[in-house]
This record gives structure tokens, C-alpha cells and sequence, in this order.
């Protein structure tokens, strides 16, 4: 898939999953850069922010944070 075929999927993304997309693509690139020790590697492949009630709640009051601000 080319990258142009991709932008107009990307852009119909929520704020989240582009925020998750972009965490993903850091990801990756770190990896393939070998940037990222070995002992981190598996923890950035299994990070699930689906799971994480902290998270949850950090995004709850920036989305509150931002309605606020924004109307």
C-alpha cells in the first residue's frame, strides 16, 4: 500500500487512534534503528493502552481539559 493510499485512512482516524498510530510508528522505528535495548522490546511490542485504567483517566481529563477550553 502507498503512502498516498493511506493519508486520506489516517486522517478519518479519531484523535486516540491517531495519538496510538503515532506511538506505534515511534515504535517501529526505534526497533528497526535498533535503538530500543533489548530488555524494552517486548515491553513496546505488549503496551496496550486499552488496558490501562491510568491512561483511561489522563485521557478523560484532557478530552474534558480541551472541551472546556474549546467549547
Amino acid at each position: 500500500m502507498l503512502l498516498a493510499e493511506l493519508i486520506p485512512l489516517v486522517k478519518e482516524l479519531s484523535h486516540t487512534d491517531k495519538l496510538l498510530l503515532i506511538h506505534f510508528l515511534a515504535a517501529e522505528l526505534l526497533k528497526e534503528s535498533s535503538l530500543v535495548p533489548l530488555d524494552a522490546q517486548d515491553k513496546v511490542a505488549s503496551l496496550d493502552l486499552y488496558d490501562s485504567f491510568e491512561a483511561a483517566a489522563v485521557l478523560a481529563k484532557a478530552l474534558a481539559e480541551e472541551a472546556a477550553t474549546h467549547g
